[in-house]
């Protein structure tokens, strides 16, 4: 998903005008005992749960918000405010708003790095989780994980790994959400849909907390990058007399434990190009060049890529091997990889959802990079031991996994390389960690190091 806050956006009126409002049930603070909001920037809180933490103060439910960031990178193009400067600003700005909601409610302010929050999911699941303790009758409310934004799916999934820790009930507010998406739109939630009244107290005092983030909401100066961040047209969105809520899907692979099925992807899709940044993130850039580097041999005949998305690492297996069949369980990425691979003779794009739907070929490299932790333990042990069977002699296995939670997927990439090291056919011959991902190398029993293959040993 990618957005502009430049944009016309859709309006206010156009989402009130939706009939499917008359569908959605009202979101009850009867059994709370404590309220937690998660957000990922300060004016995070206001703008999507504002409401929610003035109508919990006027019930005399706690309230603790944790702000992730100082959102120091909010204007990125400024030549008068550096992000220092945004960091004091912006950090008196939210505790002000706060105070305005919710007087006498516990702040965190982590100061987690703006834009670079999916390196530091742990500290702030560990936060929620600490917050949350051991109450009981405990509601969450972090970003929406749909909003489009990284940081704020980022900031969703460490709330709902704490939320479900805890067993405490988790609810998600878009922001972006109302900008890039239409009422129409297939990815709005709308069965998912829960909103809070709220009373006229709880929305001035939304108002008034709203217009204390003013580097947000004002121009920072008359200079070119200092524009307002949140436009009076996007603030309408947040002037409502309700405040809207996602909340869990309980037929999510999360709770059930079962493989994500190509529905999900074909959703995950819509209206996206490049979801995860193939093209744009210097850290899929880097995982790239360190998983091509990580091969023990200089070319390969025949290779196998499980999960190909959109074709941007298939392009560079292409000019290392002489035959390449990548697959992908969903057709919008391999129609995009259809186009950039065009008059790639080597390359083969089939769908297929493996391990259920595998190739009857051998194979002299394998590639499963950011795929297994989509898949059930069962479904990834028959995964493991297929590609084991799979080789050819001399063959390797080249595993890369994102480590940090992400509630949507049945496990963490830490459990899918555990499943590659217990396999009895398959020996670790090389890799990589660090605290984002991990890259293992894998060859059958009797494999040999590079050096050793070239006689320098």
């Amino acid at each position: 998903m990618t957005f502009d806050h430049r944009d016309a956006g859709t309006t206010n009126s156009a989402w009130l005008a939706s009939e499917n409002w008359a569908r959605v049930p009202s979101l009850s603070l009867d059994d709370v005992g404590l309220l937690v909001v998660v957000a990922a920037h300060p004016d995070d809180e206001t703008l999507g749960a504002g409401g929610l933490i003035a109508a919990a103060h006027a019930a005399r439910i706690p309230v603790a918000v944790i702000v992730a960031t100082a959102g120091e990178r909010s204007h990125p193009e400024s030549t008068t405010v550096t992000p220092e400067r945004l960091t004091v600003i912006r950090r008196a700005e939210v505790v002000g708003a706060i105070d305005a909601l919710a007087p006498g409610a516990s702040i965190q302010l982590l100061g987690l790095p703006d834009g670079e929050l999916r390196q530091h999911g742990d500290s702030l699941t560990s936060a929620v989780r600490a917050a949350i303790g051991d109450h009981s009758g405990v509601l969450v409310a972090s970003p929406w994980r749909g909003d489009g934004h990284p940081d704020h799916t980022v900031a969703a999934n460490a709330a709902a790994m704490a939320a479900e820790a805890a067993g405490a009930t988790l609810v998600e507010y878009p922001i972006w959400g109302w900008h890039w998406a239409e009422p129409s739109s297939p990815q709005w939630p709308w069965e998912r849909l829960r909103t809070l009244p709220l009373s006229a107290e709880a929305t001035a005092a939304k108002a008034a907390a709203l217009a204390l983030h003013r580097s947000q909401t004002e121009p920072l100066s008359d200079a070119p990058g200092d524009e307002a961040i949140v436009s009076s047209s996007f603030a309408a969105h947040f002037r409502r007399d309700f405040e809207t809520f996602v909340v869990a899907d309980e037929s999510a692979a999360a709770l059930s434990g079962e493989s994500l099925e190509q529905s999900y992807f074909d959703t995950f899709y819509q209206g996206r190009a490049d979801p995860w940044g193939f093209e744009t993130r210097w850290y899929e850039e880097r995982k790239r060049a360190l998983t091509l580097a990580a091969l023990p041999r200089r070319r390969f005949g025949s290779a196998l890529e499980i999960g190909c998305s959109i074709g941007v690492l298939t392009a560079e297996l292409a000019d290392r091997a002489d035959d390449v069949l990548a697959t992908d369980i969903a057709q919008a990425p391999l129609d995009s990889a259809r186009e950039r691979l065009a008059g790639r003779s080597e390359v083969r794009l089939e769908r297929r959802a493996l391990p259920q739907e595998w190739p009857d070929e051998t194979f002299d490299l394998i590639v499963v990079s950011e795929v297994g932790y989509y898949l059930a333990a069962d479904r990834l042990d028959e995964l493991v031991s297929r590609a084991a069977a799979s080789l050819n002699d001399g063959g390797i296995v080249v595993a890369c996994h994102w480590r940090h939670p992400v509630s949507d997927y049945p496990m963490r990439g830490d459990d899918v390389h555990g499943a590659f090291h217990r396999s009895a056919r398959l020996k670790c011959i090389g890799g990589y960690a660090d605290d984002d991902f991990l890259l293992d190398v894998f060859g059958l029993p009797g494999a040999v190091s590079v050096a050793t293959a070239e006689g320098l040993v």
